[in-house]
């Protein structure tokens, strides 16, 4: 029998705390009929290795203990994340084991909806619609670009024992590029999905999203998605300290796009959920600095090999 290692638990232990944590922190897109859970992107390294697999359930049960479902969410929930991870342990093919986390998801979380709320008939498939579109964009435009980044980081596969093989390569960008794109479409999630502000009133809560808020002005979302593609365009194509100056001026406009937002939209300034919008532009920067260090680091030992 082998033996479960220091290491191995340890591993175990952040993942299933990193995808509780991401879950909570995008709690008000991480649960529900249309929901865009950011964690699942996590589901995809039991492809790269199938012993994270205990990792994920555990970490889905208990980011379902704080939904408002309760026991439903415990049960279902965790079924369905069960359901999906057997089948993928062993298909080689990170786009076609993507497939059974949107399946399981879409048919067993809409069953759940289902027996909470009488949901049948019509409201039933649109639930199966709605879960496994936001499923799908979580890991074929987010985990996957995700995967492919992590497989090109020689040490992280080796402390981590993935099998890089498994996922797709991007030859024409680097890691840095790939996650530039993911961090894009996880900006345009957010900008749709993801609330500003809550206001509860006779125990109904209504979210208020940056596209809601700024749904009125058309100049808003071309700002937003600009700055996006702006960022994503300079990262990959651009060189190394124009790059580094271009992306941190970008995301201290992002963050200005977001304190006028607050300005405007007071209520907003009262929020937690107002404040985690202010991560996404702290990454950028992180992202941009990593990037120019990396390809500093690079070129001065091409340099010195020749």
């Amino acid at each position: 029998m082998k033996k479960i290692s220091v290491k191995f638990i340890a591993e175990s232990a952040i993942i299933a705390a990193l995808y509780v944590v991401t879950t909570w922190l995008l709690a008000p897109i991480s649960y529900g009929a249309i929901q865009f859970r950011i964690s699942e992107v996590l589901m995809l390294l039991v492809v790269l290795n199938p012993k994270f697999s205990f990792a994920l359930i555990l970490g889905c049960f208990i980011s379902n203990t704080t939904s408002s479902l309760g026991w439903y969410d415990m049960v279902f929930g965790t079924l369905a994340t069960i359901i999906a991870i057997i089948p993928m342990c062993f298909i080689r093919k990170m786009p076609i084991a993507a497939i059974f986390p949107v399946l399981s998801n879409a048919f067993i979380v809409s069953l759940e909806l289902g027996i909470a709320f009488n949901l049948w008939n019509e409201a039933y498939w649109y639930n199966v619609f709605t879960i496994a579109l936001g499923e799908a964009i979580v890991l074929y435009l987010l985990g996957i670009p995700l995967m492919s980044a992590i497989s090109k980081n020689e040490s992280l596969c080796l402390l981590m024992e993935l099998d890089k093989n498994k996922a797709i390569s991007i030859h024409f960008l680097n890691g840095y590029g790939i996650l530039a794109i993911g961090f894009f479409v996880l900006n345009i999630i957010l900008y749709f999905a993801y609330p500003m502000y809550s206001i509860s009133k006779d125990e109904i809560t209504t979210n208020y999203t940056m596209f809601f808020l700024t749904r009125n002005g058309a100049y808003w979302l071309i700002l937003a998605i600009g700055l996006g593609l702006g960022y994503l365009a300079i990262t990959i194509f651009l060189k190394n300290k124009i790059r580094l100056i271009l992306g941190i001026t970008i995301s201290i406009l992002s963050s200005l796009l977001q304190i006028i937002l607050g300005i405007i939209f007071k209520d907003a300034l009262t929020s937690f959920y107002y404040y985690l919008y202010f991560l996404s532009p702290i990454f950028s920067i992180i992202l941009s600095l990593f990037t120019y260090r990396n390809t500093k680091t690079n070129n001065e030992s091409k340099e010195e090999a020749n």
